[in-house]
């Protein structure tokens, strides 16, 4: 109302009628309302794109989750197929590893023990998983942030996150429903536990965004927190979970 009013005074100060300035004022506000969506659309990030609703064979089944009021999580199934998927492939790149799939709520659907897993891997992983959930995005970004920066690594962890690789959220056409977390090693440098989850999703689900690389002037063992190359070329493992 207050702009209205002085966009008229200023018309009748100009001379300008005020059909013809009232038309002028609508199109100038269309075209930064035009504007303003555009700049938001190219903001949005375009990993992944809405499709439509989620297709029923990935989600617990509508008879299942009318008992609990959920029509988004994860299915059983679906969760169980992931956690194969990546033992076959950390047995193939001569690994180990614990696997974790969480509901959207933060709740466990499944998780997988391969044999020799200690204590520290399961916790790894259940904490990966649940970072890439609260976050929805892979905890390989806290990994990157956390680099070479000791009061990030500390924010982090009062804040329950981990910031080792290997956790990414579960999402499909744009929706959260659920999040899986790999620690063990699953095949270290040769593979590794991201890329574990990650290979596991893009069976199951289709493509998936790409692994984030690693920051400047470090490397992973595969998992965990990069380390610093040094000048001669070589740098130890990741100190992963």
């Amino acid at each position: 109302m207050v702009a209205q009013k002085f966009v008229r005074m200023i018309l009748q100060s100009t001379g300008i009628g005020l059909a013809a300035g009232a038309l002028a004022f609508a199109g100038a506000t269309s075209a930064l309302a035009f504007a303003g969506a555009t700049i938001a659309a190219e903001q949005k990030p375009q990993s992944f794109v809405f499709s439509g609703p989620i297709p029923p064979q990935f989600i617990i089944s509508p008879e299942d989750g009318a008992r609990i009021h959920d029509h988004l999580s994860i299915a059983s199934e679906v969760a169980e197929r992931l956690s194969h998927i990546c033992q076959a492939n950390a047995k193939m790149h001569g690994g180990s590893a614990t696997i974790v799939i969480l509901d959207p709520y933060g709740r466990l659907v499944h998780e997988h023990r391969m044999d020799g897993q200690s204590y520290i891997n399961q916790k790894a992983a259940e904490n990966k998983a649940m970072t890439a959930l609260l976050t929805r995005e892979p905890s390989h970004v806290l990994t990157n942030r956390a680099f070479d920066d000791v009061s990030t690594l500390i924010r982090m962890d009062q804040f329950g996150l981990n910031v080792q690789e290997g956790g990414l959220p579960i999402i499909v056409n744009d929706q959260l429903i659920g999040a899986i977390g790999v620690g063990g090693g699953a095949g270290g440098a040769a593979y590794g536990e991201e890329r574990c989850a990650h290979d596991a999703l893009q069976e199951v689900f289709g493509p998936q965004p790409a692994i984030l690389p690693p920051p400047a002037g470090a490397r992973t063992g595969g998992g965990g927190i990069p380390q610093r190359v040094p000048q001669n070329g070589r740098a130890g493992g990741g100190n992963g979970g």
